[in-house]
């Protein structure tokens, strides 16, 4: 997959469990700040992210909030 392909996919992942609008999320949206996301839907969506691209749990990196930083996260853990 490459980077385009990621993020869309958790984009979809993220407006899937939020029920949010998908023009809401950008490369810089911050997911805690703009989303208000709270620990537990962090944690329900590092599984899911975890099942969808196979790699380990998401951490709780703050930096990771930022749509951009995560898809990259992603993208390395794919690599690996």
């Amino acid at each position: 997959m490459n980077e385009k392909e990621v993020f869309e996919k958790v984009k979809e992942i993220i407006v899937d469990y939020l029920n949010v609008d998908e023009s809401e999320i950008t490369t810089e949206t911050n997911l805690v700040e703009e989303l208000c996301l709270d620990s537990i839907a962090l944690v329900e969506l590092g599984f899911r992210f975890s099942e969808t691209f196979s790699i380990p749990i998401v951490e709780g990196d703050p930096d990771l909030f930022i749509m951009k930083n995560l898809v990259k996260f992603i993208m390395e853990k794919m690599e690996k």
